[in-house]
């Protein structure tokens, strides 16, 4: 498992320092332009909605009330300008999972009807369609064409959900049941058709399309998401064995991550085999460059979603021009990450924006216990107690962020409370005290080079360590010697820069924490701390599993060594007429597009 792990961590990690767009626009981790943080089963009930009559409107041309700009769109889609189941408490002996699956309780007061209107950055239309699986993007999979595809699990969306989160619920199952910590059986829907059926022969989801989407899937760089899967076997038309090589509490998360897509490989030589999928969403463009089109599917299983006829994601690379085409009413909603809200109060009047917390992605600081002084456990301590990171976060980072470990967890309630860590921070005469008659030479805080607001927090953290009696000096590195000589090799005594993105507990506690991890450097050796992580990594009662993710944050904080005094919060300026909107980030999910609606009153 640990190899498994440690490399899809090291991958995801030198892809988000390559200067690549790999990640979307509408979840960045790390913007080329910026700063980012970026006993019975249930059977499944759906209401009956009904569809109201698309959006008319010819194009997205309306004028700013106070700009004396215009956005066009053109034929080929672009913008011109012109001048006027909860995973919860299980046992390892067999059971099966209750798993309600309901996206979102049925609202009377939704609006059906209307074109919802985002922006994506995926361009590669070349790939756009063929060999999805052996596609790491995740813009392809939550902002692209992987949105017309289901998922065995998804990601749990909608305003009941408190985020950070990682709770999952069925997408493409009925339920599900674990035989044994190592193998597990899944019940699929019943009825679930594929679109544009009439090219198939087999018009609904059988295990055997699921089985060939998740051998398919072991070929690419995306098996790295199920590395823990051995085997997987069918029982009949709708029930399928998961064997796992060891258990694994987490594996389940990587089934519901938007790259884990469950395609109909009937036509698998043809183009339209990776165009028919079972999502809320089906793909209506052909050739269009400048815009991802899609119409709601008439015979989707959650029969009162999606609320809006169609889904258009605009190709607008260029910022200003997505800001422009938000601000003008031509978009529903924007995402952004640092550098672009800066941009974007400076260009624009301020506006409410929509928070949203994330989990594991961030800005991290972390000492080098191996080294000089912070071998010293009063240096370390001193050095939380020198710096205000709530600070950071309100002053540099616009308040998009909270102070956290930066480690992925299932459910909120499993975070320690700010009121129990802020203890930590923000004493400088308990600072001075730890550190009276220690002679300190001057330190070296690098810093990578990931945009303006690690180079302020990187100067404001030397301002609070001078305030101590500590002097130091700023080495600012590049994205790659980040990766190579910083996280890889551990060469430092103090960083600061973007946490490895990972997707779950075991992939951060094995690849950052666990002393075999690949980028545990700077990390006292803890036996206490290595048990643990190897025992919650097998738990899959989730209450058992809560305590020990509580007391292996204890033991993190209690070791000073390295935390996120910015994780992120997302970024989102919404207009007033979508509703129902609530982004859940969490593998790249995308389900929450289908559930928001426009309300035409507003």
């Amino acid at each position: 498992m640990r190899f498994v792990l440690t490399s899809l961590i090291i991958y995801t990690a030198i892809m988000a320092c390559s200067g690549e767009n790999t990640y979307s626009n509408m979840s960045d981790i790390d913007s080329p332009n910026g700063n980012t943080m970026d006993s019975n089963i249930h059977e499944n009930e759906s209401g009956n909605g009904t569809g109201s009559d698309s959006d008319s409107s010819p194009g997205l041309t309306r004028r700013a009330e106070n700009e004396n700009l215009e956005l066009i769109e053109k034929d080929d889609g672009t913008f011109i300008e012109s001048s006027s189941h909860d995973l919860d408490s299980v046992n390892t002996k067999e059971m099966e999972i209750i798993t309600t699956v309901s996206p979102l309780d049925l609202n009377y007061d939704a609006s059906y009807g209307g074109t919802l209107k985002f922006t994506s950055e995926y361009t590669d239309y070349e790939l756009s369609y063929q060999n999805v699986h052996l596609q790491f993007s995740p813009t392809h999979s939550s902002f692209g064409p992987g949105i017309i595809y289901s998922r065995i699990l998804k990601f749990k969306t909608g305003p009941e959900v408190i985020q950070p989160s990682l709770e999952l619920e069925c997408d493409l199952c009925e339920s599900w049941q674990m035989t044994s910590p190592t193998r597990f059986k899944f019940k699929l829907k019943e009825g679930v058709k594929w679109h544009n059926h009439g090219l198939l022969n087999d018009k609904v989801l059988r295990s055997r399309h699921v089985i060939d989407s998740i051998e398919l899937q072991l070929t690419g760089l995306n098996s790295l998401l199920i590395g823990s899967v051995s085997d997987i076997s069918i029982i009949d038309d709708l029930e399928f064995y998961i064997d796992l090589k060891v258990p694994d509490a987490d594996f389940m998360i990587g089934l519901a991550d938007a790259r884990s897509r469950i395609v109909n490989t009937e036509l698998s030589n043809l183009e339209q085999a990776t165009r028919s999928g079972t999502g809320p969403w089906q793909i209506t463009n052909d050739g269009n460059r400048g815009v991802y089109k899609f119409e709601k599917n008439p015979v989707y299983f959650d029969k009162h979603l999606p609320y809006a006829d169609n889904l258009n994601l605009y190709i607008i690379p260029d910022e200003i021009t997505r800001q422009t085409a938000f601000v003008v009413g031509s978009l529903d909603a924007i995402h952004l990450n640092d550098s672009q809200l800066r941009e974007f109060e400076s260009k624009f009047d301020e506006m409410d924006y929509f928070r949203v917390s994330e989990t594991g992605i961030g800005m991290e600081i972390s000492l080098n216990s191996n080294r000089y002084p912070f071998n010293d456990i009063n240096v370390r301590k001193a050095f939380y107690s020198a710096i205000d990171p709530l600070s950071y976060i309100d002053e540099i980072w616009s308040g998009a962020g909270y102070v956290s470990l930066g480690m992925p967890l299932i459910n909120n309630d499993w975070m320690i409370k700010p009121e129990e860590t802020s203890r930590h921070f923000s004493n400088i005469n308990k600072a001075k005290n730890l550190l009276n008659e220690l002679e300190i030479a001057p330190l070296t805080i690098k810093v990578g080079q990931f945009g303006q607001g690690y180079i302020e927090s990187a100067e404001r953290l030397q301002q609070d360590l001078s305030r101590v009696g500590i002097q130091s000096k700023i080495d600012q590195v590049s994205r790659i010697d980040f990766v190579d000589k910083v996280w890889k090799d551990g060469d430092y005594e103090l960083f600061l820069g973007p946490a490895p993105y990972v997707n779950s507990p075991n992939i951060y506690l094995f690849s950052i924490i666990h002393s075999g991890g690949a980028w545990s450097h700077g990390n006292p050796f803890s036996e206490e701390l290595d048990s643990l992580i190897e025992a919650q990594s097998v738990e899959y009662d989730n209450s058992k599993r809560k305590l020990q993710h509580q007391r292996i944050q204890d033991l993190i904080w209690e070791s000073f060594t390295r935390f996120m005094p910015v994780t992120s919060k997302s970024t989102w300026v919404v207009n007033d007429s979508l509703k129902n909107f609530y982004p859940t980030l969490a593998g790249f999910e995308y389900n929450y597009l289908s559930e928001a609606w426009l309300d035409t009153n507003s």
